[in-house]
């Protein structure tokens, strides 16, 4: 399981349901709704040529992690339009997810009872990529009172402004 060994003994301190969606040993899935918003004309241009969907709004949203091995298949569904990503082990601490022609570093971290995860590395048709290029690209996950899995991901590169931002909620199906 990837992120319980990417956070170590801190894995313990997320709140059950966020340790449930993320201890996939075979296949988890879940269902929700999701809100999508983008920039500009440019930047929603941007986000689609990296397989994220273009649709903007409110809307059905799911989400299956698949364990492959050493790596988790991460399909996400909004809406009809399938967003699928491949993370594994980068090195100590620190998840690569590739996404279309992207890889992003990921350093998760718990932070009371959310995870943090901050991209703090990018890859773009295979070069590397200077950081500077995002003004703050993350992902924070947290759990209603409902337990209720809360995800808020967001993009924004520097001089364009946002990309994406992607929010809602998820229950196991």
């Amino acid at each position: 399981m990837l992120y319980p060994r990417i956070l170590g003994n801190a894995f313990h301190d997320l709140p059950a349901p966020l340790q449930a969606f993320h201890a996939v040993e075979n296949t988890v899935f879940y269902k929700g709704r999701v809100t999508v918003t983008h920039g500009n004309a440019l930047t929603r241009q941007i986000a689609k040529s990296g397989g994220m969907p273009a649709k903007s709004g409110e809307m059905p949203f799911s989400f299956r992690a698949t364990r492959d091995g050493g790596k988790e298949i991460w399909e996400r569904n909004f809406d009809g339009h399938m967003t699928r990503s491949l993370q594994w082990l980068h090195a100590d601490g620190v998840v690569a997810e590739q996404v279309g022609t992207s890889e992003f570093l990921m350093e998760p971290k718990v932070e009371g009872d959310r995870l943090l995860i901050p991209i703090t590395g990018l890859r773009g048709f295979g070069l590397p990529m200077p950081l500077g290029v995002l003004s703050s690209a993350e992902g924070v996950e947290g759990v209603t009172e409902d337990g209720e899995i809360t995800f808020d991901v967001h993009a924004r590169l520097r001089g364009l402004g946002l990309v994406i931002r992607y929010q809602g909620t998820l229950a196991p199906a």
